[in-house]
């Protein structure tokens, strides 16, 4: 009978660690900015370039130009964590769309990542926008 106790309640200690696990994961987001909807600033193409490389380095982005309107993003967390993005830039707009990724659980077939990518890629659009306002 005790051995039945302890494996319930290992069990039911157990649960709150599953959910949270499947909780974390979300979809991934890829992000798109018209700059005629958050700036009235005219824009250019070397500005967009700019401001992505400049205004996101305090929380530790690293850009590499592929090509005109192109860039790659690199982000490392706490040495642990890494992710990769594509960054497809204009004077009218830029998008930001998932490129690769360790240690943040992404599965291909669901399209889900941990829900920390969402954030981080939402604080570095605002940023942006923040720099070009």
């Amino acid at each position: 009978m005790k051995l039945l106790t302890y494996a319930f309640l290992g069990a039911l200690a157990l649960q709150p660690l599953t959910a949270t696990t499947a909780a974390a994961l979300q979809k991934v987001r890829t992000s798109y900015v018209q700059l005629s909807e958050v700036t009235s600033k005219n824009t250019t193409i070397r500005g967009v370039e700019n401001a992505l490389k400049t205004c996101s380095s305090a929380r530790g982005w690293k850009f590499s130009r592929v090509a005109q309107g192109k860039l790659i993003g690199q982000l490392t967390v706490r040495g642990k964590h890494y992710v990769e993005v594509d960054v497809e830039y204009s004077s009218q707009a830029f998008k930001i769309s998932y490129r690769d990724s360790k240690n943040m659980k992404f599965d291909a077939e669901k399209n889900t990542i941990h829900k920390r990518y969402n954030s981080w890629i939402e604080n570095l659009t605002n940023d942006v926008i923040f720099c070009l306002k």
